[in-house]
């Protein structure tokens, strides 16, 4: 089965640039991470005597292959290694994304490649969605 997240939906190599995008947008929440926000809410709410009142979500749910989980987790793992200029995030440090891959992951050399490519696929989709951002 998938692994949820809240948002759109498509096929392989666009799924990783469709969840690398809403996530740059901020528009992933996992379900759990989307109770617990609202479960506080509730109880912040109860204890001044309100209700809040919930929209219904009108976004269809986000799914990644199974085979993309990996790629997607790897890729959040480095979320450190973005280089900054002057106007923003310009590209990863493939120097630490390498480092990550090797020591913090210990991913094999035969799954290197594959992986390094999803990493640069999500890559492009987070910058044109962040320049999309910055442009209104």
């Amino acid at each position: 089965m998938p692994e949820r997240l809240c948002e759109g939906s498509r096929g392989d190599r666009k799924k990783l640039t469709e969840v690398a995008r809403a996530w740059a947008l901020g528009q992933i929440e996992s379900e759990a991470e989307q109770q617990q926000d609202e479960s506080e809410v509730d109880s912040a709410a109860a204890a001044i005597g309100l209700a809040p009142a919930w929209p219904a979500t009108t976004t269809e749910p986000l799914y990644l292959w199974p085979e993309n989980v990996r790629s997607w987790q790897l890729f959040i793992a480095v979320n450190t290694q973005w280089n900054v200029g002057p106007t923003g995030a310009v590209g990863l440090n493939y120097l630490g994304v390498e480092v990550v891959m090797r020591r913090g992951w210990r991913i094999k050399r035969r799954d290197e490649q594959r992986l390094f490519n999803d990493i640069q696929i999500m890559e492009r989709a987070t910058l044109r969605a962040w320049q999309e951002k910055d442009n209104g």
